[in-house]
C-alpha cells in the first residue's frame, strides 16, 4: 500500500495550477506494520476477513440445541438460522439438507457461540454438522469436541465456512467426502482450527478433501495439527482427484505437515492445477515436510515462507514434489531447508527459491511472526513479479521497493505520521516565475520529505509524472522550503482549494496588484493563515 502522506496547494493563473504534494520516505513508499501480533492476524484484517453481511432473506432464532437441530433440517431453502450466545451440547449431528442454509453465531463473535460434539471418538455421532445441501454458510461459530469431524461436506457445492474456531475432532476438523461429482466452489477462511494437543489416533488432518474443485483455502490459522505418534498428516490436504485449488495467506504452527496435493497411496491424476502462495509455516515441533506436491500437476507453489527447527530423522528438504508423474514449478519460497523438486522422479521446476534463511532474518520467530526484518538482504528484493501472486501474506502489494522480496512478506517499514498542515506562507511572482514558501510540521516517523509540482492535481497515479522541486529528497526535519517555478502569468494569481478557488476569493478577496514583475499577492500569503485552508486539502 501506498504511504505517500499528502497534502497539496494550487496556486493558479491563467495557465498555470502549481500543486504542492507532501511525500514520505525515500521514495514513494509502500509500507506495512511488521510487528503485528500474527496470533490475531486471520481475523483482525478487515480487508482480507470482513464481516459478513446481514441476511437478506428469512430468519430465524434458535437458542436450544433441539431447535437448532429441527430448523437445520427443516427451514425453508434459503433460511438464516442465528444461534443466539451460549453452549450447545449436541445430541446428534447437526444435518442441512436443503439448499442455501446459512447457521450464523447471532453475535458474530465465534466464541460466543459453541457447538459440542461430546468428545473426540465417542462413537455417538460422527459429525458436529454435515452439509447434504448446496450453497450452505457456516460462520461465526466455535465447533469443537466432535466424534469424528467438526464439519462434513457431503459433496456439496459452494459451500462456505467463514469465521470458525474449529478445534479437537476425532479425524478430520473439515472433511469434504467424494459423493456425486464432487463439491464445486467451496470456501474456508477466516477461521482458526487446532488441536489442544495432538489428535487422539494417528489419523487426521486439518482439512482433507476429496473430489474437490475450484476450492478457496485463506487467511486462516492452524496449530498443532498432528497425530501422538508423528504420522503422516498434512494440514491441508486435496486429493483424490481435485482439482485449481488455491491456498493462500494461511498461518501454521507446529503442525506436523503443511499442505500437499495429491496423496502417495494413490496414483496419478490425484491433483490438477492448483496454486499454494503466500503462506507461512513454522515448527519448532517435530515435523515432515510442509509443502508436498504428489501425483499432481501444473502446479505453483510460490512466494511461501517456512521456518522448520525440527525436522524428522534423515529429513533434509522442508518442499518436496514426488512421483514420475508429478510436474509443477517451485517459484521464490523462503526456507531454511532444501527444496526437494524430484524425489522418486518428479519433474518440478525451481526459480529464484531462497533455501538458506536465518531465524534472524524474521521479526519473531519464536512467536511464528516471519515478517522479514531490514537486514534479510538475501529476501528483500530478490524475486520478480510473479502474475499469480500480485499481493503477500497481509494483502499488501507486491512489489516495496524495486522488486518483490522473497517469501510470503512484503518488507515495508512503518508509516510516517501524516501531514495535515502544509501551507503556503508567501508567493511571488517574477517575470516568468511563481516563488512560494511552503511551510508544514515535521511529520513523525519520515525519513525524507519530498515536493513536487505539476500542472494538474497530483494523485496517486500521476505521482511518478509530477516534476521534482529539489535534485534530492529534503531531510525529515525540515520545517519550510521555498522554490520558484515556471510561471505562464497574466491575471490575478489565486490560491485555490479543494472546494473551488470562487469560494476562497469571496471570503478573502485579493489585495496585491497581482502584475508580473516581483509583486507580492499577500491573499495569498498574509492571509492564508487566518482560514484553516489544509485542513481541507489532504487528498
Amino acid at each position: 500500500m501506498m504511504s505517500q502522506t499528502k497534502a497539496s496547494s494550487a496556486i493558479t493563473g491563467k495557465l498555470l495550477a502549481l500543486i504542492f504534494t507532501l511525500t514520505l520516505g525515500c521514495v514513494p513508499v509502500l509500507v506495512k506494520p511488521s510487528n503485528a501480533a500474527i496470533e490475531a492476524k486471520a481475523t483482525d484484517s478487515p480487508a482480507l476477513c470482513p464481516p459478513l453481511a446481514p441476511p437478506t432473506g428469512p430468519t430465524v432464532t434458535v437458542s436450544t440445541e433441539a431447535d437448532l437441530r429441527h430448523q437445520a433440517a427443516n427451514a425453508a431453502p434459503g433460511t438464516t438460522i442465528m444461534v443466539s450466545a451460549g453452549t450447545y451440547n449436541l445430541q446428534d449431528a447437526v444435518w442441512i439438507q436443503r439448499d442455501g442454509i446459512a447457521i450464523r453465531g447471532a453475535t458474530g463473535n465465534r466464541e460466543d457461540v459453541i457447538l459440542d460434539g461430546g468428545g473426540m471418538l465417542t462413537w455417538s455421532h460422527t459429525h458436529v454438522i454435515a452439509i447434504n445441501a448446496d450453497d450452505v454458510t457456516i460462520a461465526d461459530l466455535t465447533i469443537r469436541n466432535g466424534d469424528e469431524h467438526g464439519v462434513s461436506v457431503q459433496g456439496s457445492d459452494r459451500p462456505t465456512l467463514y469465521n470458525l474456531h474449529i478445534l479437537d475432532t476425532g479425524y478430520q476438523l473439515v472433511k469434504v467426502n467424494p459423493v456425486g461429482d464432487g463439491s464445486e466452489d467451496g470456501l474456508l477462511a477466516c477461521s482458526r482450527l487446532e488441536y489442544t494437543t495432538t489428535s487422539p489416533e494417528d489419523y487426521t488432518n486439518g482439512i482433507s478433501a476429496h473430489d474437490a474443485h475450484r476450492w478457496s483455502v485463506r487467511d486462516n490459522q492452524w496449530y498443532r495439527i498432528r497425530t501422538p505418534g508423528n504420522a503422516p498428516a498434512p494440514t491441508i490436504l486435496f486429493w483424490s482427484g481435485s482439482s485449481d485449488t488455491v491456498v493462500e495467506r494461511n498461518l501454521l504452527v507446529d503442525c506436523y505437515q503443511g499442505m500437499a496435493f495429491g496423496n502417495a497411496s494413490h496414483g496419478p491424476g490425484d491433483h490438477t492445477g492448483g496454486i499454494v502462495r503466500n503462506n507461512i509455516i513454522y515448527a519448532s515441533q517435530p515435523h515432515d515436510s510442509v509443502i508436498e506436491m504428489v501425483h499432481a500437476t501444473g502446479w505453483l507453489a510460490a512466494h511461501n515462507t517456512a521456518l522448520l527447527l525440527n525436522p524428522a530423522p534423515g529429513l533434509t528438504w522442508g518442499m518436496e514434489a514426488r512421483f514420475s508423474d508429478t510436474s509443477g514449478t517451485f517459484a521464490y519460497n523462503l526456507s531454511n531447508m532444501d527444496i526437494l523438486p524430484d524425489r522418486d522422479g518428479a519433474s518440478a521446476a525451481g526459480v529464484g527459491n531462497v533455501t538458506a534463511a536465518q531465524s534472524s532474518w524474521f521479526v519473531d520467530p519464536a512467536a511464528a511472526d516471519l515478517h522479514l526484518v531490514g537486514t534479510a538482504t538475501d529476501a528483500i528484493n530478490q524475486a520478480a513479479p510473479l502474475a499469480q501472486v500480485s499481493d503477500d501474506f497481509d494483502g499488501d502489494a507486491r512489489p516495496i521497493g524495486p522488486a518483490p522480496d522473497v517469501g510470503a512478506d512484503e518488507y515495508g517499514v512503518a508509516p510516517p505520521a501524516a501531514v495535515g498542515d502544509l501551507r503556503v506562507s508567501r508567493a511571488v511572482t517574477g517575470t516568468d516565475t511563481l516563488t512560494a514558501t511552503l511551510r508544514w510540521t515535521p511529520p513523525s516517523g519520515a525519513v525524507t520529505v519530498t515536493l513536487r509540482y505539476a500542472a494538474v492535481r497530483i494523485t496517486e497515479a500521476n505521482w511518478a509524472g509530477a516534476a521534482p522541486l529539489t535534485a534530492d529528497p529534503l531531510p525529515s526535519d525540515t520545517e519550510a522550503f521555498t522554490a520558484a517555478t515556471p510561471y505562464a502569468g497574466g491575471g490575478r494569481p489565486a490560491l485555490r482549494s479543494n472546494r473551488g478557488m470562487q469560494e476562497e476569493r469571496r471570503r478573502f478577496p485579493t489585495t496585491g496588484s497581482g502584475r508580473r514583475g516581483g509583486s507580492i499577492c499577500r491573499w495569498c500569503g498574509d492571509r492564508i493563515r487566518g482560514i484553516g485552508y489544509p485542513t481541507h486539502l489532504l487528498e
